[in-house]
């Protein structure tokens, strides 16, 4: 038997690991633990056990505002769920299971309305489907129906459904291509019909990620501030019911509540995809060998007209931006009548200084995701960290949880001394270095546990210190894992509002308030030039970091 070996860590080591621990304990575990305090106490009071209280929960029993921001929120994100799956389930069986064109262009073109801000896109469905829209003026004048209006829940559903479908599409089809094609062809040489396949394995092996795909979307949806906020009109959602508590009335109690009861409906979609997930016992078990895809002239056709009216679909608010930023008059005419630059020139100093706050904020924020998120993860995936569980939780729950939940946690946290960072740049920082960095942590982890831990061992065995080993051996190998979730996370948090509305300060106005506050002021025209300009810059910046890591945009994604 090998005697056990204690090893003593290198002090460098050591003290990286003790800043780790100082940073979530205080950054990430802190904000959180102090909003779920502050949500059992009125407005005001300060912290004793005998104010403790439910006051601020039972106004969701009492209050008909509450009632129905919860009930829409339902609503609208359950509808949107429902709508993206009906779409997106499809979708990726077609593109996974027929031979179509252009396959490729099919998965890049998908992450478009991934990498846009949906609430760019909302205020877009209403040049398409407000009352002068291009659909509602086709439709009124080709057959005499007039849509119902765009603002309301219908509308949020909608918008909601088509900026997150995407997530679903592209895990569904990864998980279908990723299937071993001998489990249908050993049924199919039994005497099978391909819709008895479909139904008895082809969804069963698929449910997993279709049910994980749709939680997904409830949760990015039950988050969303932009699109509601733009799309409600009259009708709040439990994320602008936050912020009114905040902007309106400063009542971070009352909001912290609100969070905590968004955060419980996310709690219980993940127990809903958990208990579905252990109702399915199969699983998917991979092949070296590809599907045989449909070639028939039947399935191609639908498969492609299928496929490609709903990327024109979900890419429509993007292509109305682009087209609105070129537009000097849009009247009652389908198209604008006259085109030119003056939109991008109007705008042009607010892009320039909106959009290097943006650059500045989240390149900061990666930094700090990518240091703190490669050394916790290699303390976790090297064994080197102790309560697993509770570090993995730590970093990963604020990634689950919504941006506007994360922002009156923060505001909340620090708000006082000796930690007042409100309205501060930090705090911003901070924020979005909270909701990132699990996207470097488990991309390092990932990266951390495909090297062999033995050439650390030949290393150190040769001398080398463990600072000169991590210099030398590992920052080279995890380079490129890092490199692309780092392009990934700074890509994101270009476009970010959830936690940005509740958090910015003038000093440092990033360019996602800068359109939203161009939107709220009815300059759509000019909005749509900032939104063009982040869109392209995002675009770039992803198309760059697929090249960079030789990995397609949609395979970032999974």
């Amino acid at each position: 038997m090998t005697p056990k070996r204690y090893i003593f860590p290198d002090p460098v080591a050591l003290v990286i690991s003790i800043i780790a621990i100082i940073i979530a304990l205080l950054f990430l575990l802190y904000p959180l633990l102090n909003g779920l305090l502050l949500a059992f106490l009125r407005n005001g009071d300060a912290f004793a056990v005998s104010n403790l209280t439910l006051a601020n929960f039972e106004r969701f029993f009492t209050a008909g505002s509450y009632k129905r921001a919860f009930f829409n929120s339902l609503l609208t994100s359950g509808g949107a769920t429902v709508v993206a799956a009906v779409l997106g389930v499809p979708m990726a069986f077609a593109t996974a299971k027929v031979d179509i064109a252009f396959r490729p262009l099919v998965l890049s073109l998908s992450v478009i309305p991934l990498i846009a801000p949906p609430f760019i896109g909302a205020y877009a469905w209403v040049m398409v489907l407000g009352n002068n829209g291009i659909a509602t003026q086709l439709l009124l004048e080709y057959t005499g129906l007039r849509l119902p209006p765009i603002y309301g829940a219908w509308g949020v559903t909608i918008a909601l459904a088509l900026s997150y479908l995407p997530f679903l599409f592209l895990m569904v089809q990864a998980a279908l291509a990723a299937g071993d094609p001998t489990i249908e062809e050993a049924a199919r040489m039994t005497g099978a019909t391909n819709t008895h396949i479909l139904r008895t394995i082809t969804l069963p092996l698929a449910m997993p990620a279709i049910t994980a795909g749709m939680l997904i979307v409830f949760i990015k949806a039950l988050g969303d501030f932009g699109v509601p906020s733009i799309l409600g009109g009259e009708m709040q959602v439990l994320p602008t019911l936050i912020y009114y508590q905040v902007n309106g009335f400063f009542n971070l109690n009352a909001a912290a509540a609100i969070a905590i009861v968004n955060v419980l409906l996310t709690v219980a979609g993940l127990g809903v995809l958990t208990w579905v997930n252990r109702k399915n016992v199969a699983t998917l078990t991979g092949s070296s060998r590809g599907f045989t895809r449909a070639s028939g002239r039947g399935p191609r056709f639908v498969a492609n007209v299928f496929i490609w009216t709903v990327l024109a679909v979900t890419l429509l608010p993007q292509l109305v931006v682009a087209l609105y930023s070129f537009s000097l008059r849009w009247g009652d005419t389908l198209l604008p009548s006259e085109y030119g630059l003056a939109n991008y020139r109007a705008v042009w100093a607010d892009a320039l200084s909106s959009m290097t706050n943006s650059i500045i904020l989240s390149g900061i924020a990666t930094l700090a995701c990518v240091v703190f998120g490669s050394i916790t993860a290699y303390a976790m995936a090297r064994g080197r960290a102790v309560s697993k569980w509770a570090v993995d939780l730590t970093i990963m729950l604020p990634f689950v949880l919504p941006g506007l939940v994360v922002g009156v946690a923060y505001l909340a946290a620090f708000n006082s001394r000796p930690l007042l960072l409100t309205g501060t740049v930090t705090i911003l920082v901070l924020a979005y270095f909270t909701r990132r960095v699990a996207f470097v942590f488990r991309s390092a982890v990932t990266a951390v546990g495909q090297i062999d831990p033995k050439i650390e061992e030949a290393s150190t065995i040769c001398g080398a210190s463990w600072a000169y080993t991590m210099r030398r051996i590992m920052v080279p190998l995890l380079a490129p894992g890092l490199l692309a979730s780092a392009i990934l996370v700074f890509a994101t948090l270009i476009g970010e509002i959830s936690a940005t509305v509740l958090l910015y300060s003038a000093n440092w106005k990033p360019i996602s308030i800068a359109i939203y506050e161009r939107v709220l002021g009815n300059e759509l025209a000019k909005a749509s030039a900032l939104g063009t300009i982040c869109n392209v810059a995002t675009l770039f910046l992803m198309v760059a970091a697929s090249r960079l890591v030789g990995r397609s945009m949609s395979d970032m994604f999974r």
